[in-house]
């Protein structure tokens, strides 16, 4: 099912989908974009290549409450934390589609699954957006993404950079659904193709056959010395990844109310791995680059069979000093795995 709409309709098919639950577009703030839920008057940037943070926190909120508690006399009651509402996560690049993935195989493929996750994952139609400009810091192919395919959407929307109309296109039974309720504002696409030429991503001259296996025998590497001395400790690599999924557990409140949520949290914070009684096992920036840039390279790819990497280059524009994952892996990864 493929369906078009008018740049003049964009308003009005925000509007409506905003009606039927919360709506999430990639939206101006100044000179920054962020995937955020809209409302009327904002400027939406379906142009833009990328949101400055990750949109993971749709199915992985920066904050969530598991349950609440209150005792009542010698009664304890319990209640559920969160309620959910239908979401529509419309302007999903394949890059961070591609994370979501990631993020299902921690939340989801395992036993128990991550409830809260779950349930907001059933209750998200998702929209995805296919680049045609990606920016100067994306190096999504390195990884294999396709840029303008988003095969894990309910829908691939096309732009046309002349016209401003979207070619929306269904691809589950949700997306086709979504497209059946915007009937009024969707005309048939009738033949027409928003194929859009894409610009190649960077490369930064990175080859990655290899890597993770040549990493095992590298913890006590020297390399590991010189990486970390730039580093600052101030996380924003990890809060913009969109494969980042390290969180705390926090009880807050007293012994008559209170609630029990979890959040964000990194392993480049030096509080991350202190223990009660004093001792830490990552005490220096040193230890936590290493155990950042492992788990991205290494770790993740042992359990899971690929680099817990989607090229979004977040991390390349936001890393106050440039230590990012492409600079480890040209450290890390020698002649055999680099190419200048």
């Amino acid at each position: 099912m493929k369906k078009i709409v008018t740049a003049d309709k964009l308003p009005v098919l925000w509007s409506h989908l905003a009606g039927q639950g919360k709506l999430l577009l990639p939206v101006k703030e100044g000179p920054t974009v962020l995937f955020k839920e809209w409302t009327a008057g904002d400027e939406v940037a379906l142009d833009a290549p990328t949101s400055a943070i990750s949109p993971k926190d749709i199915f992985f909120p920066r904050e969530e409450t598991y349950m609440r508690y209150r005792c009542r006399g010698p009664v304890l009651e319990l209640s559920a934390g969160e309620e959910f509402e239908p979401v529509t996560a419309f302007g999903v690049h394949p890059c961070d589609l591609k994370a979501f993935e990631m993020l299902d195989r921690v939340y989801l493929d395992q036993d128990p699954v991550d409830e809260l996750y779950r349930d907001r994952r059933a209750r998200t139609t998702v929209v995805a957006l296919a680049c045609f400009a990606p920016d100067p810091f994306c190096f999504c192919s390195v990884f294999g993404i396709d840029p303008v395919s988003a095969p894990g959407a309910d829908v691939i929307a096309h732009l046309d950079r002349q016209s401003g109309n979207l070619m929306l296109e269904a691809q589950t039974v949700k997306g086709e659904a979504l497209l059946k309720g915007d009937a009024s504002l969707l005309t048939e696409a009738n033949g027409q193709s928003y194929g859009p030429a894409l610009v190649k991503t960077a490369d930064f001259g990175l080859k990655l056959s290899g890597l993770s296996e040549n990493l095992k025998g590298r913890f006590e590497d020297p390399a590991w010395d010189k990486l970390y001395k730039s580093c600052l400790g101030c996380g924003v690599c990890t809060y913009v990844c969109p494969t980042c999924y390290c969180f705390d557990v926090e009880d807050y409140g007293h012994e008559m109310a209170g609630e029990r949520f979890r959040c964000w949290d990194s392993c480049m914070y030096g509080q991350f791995t202190l223990m009660a009684g004093g001792h830490n096992p990552r005490p220096s920036r040193k230890e936590r680059i290493r155990q950042r840039f492992l788990h991205k390279l290494q770790y993740y790819p042992e359990t899971y069979g690929e680099i817990a990497c989607v090229g979004c280059g977040r991390c390349l524009r936001s890393c106050p000093v440039n230590l990012d994952i492409v600079q480890a892996i040209i450290a890390l990864g020698g002649e055999q795995n680099v190419q200048r």
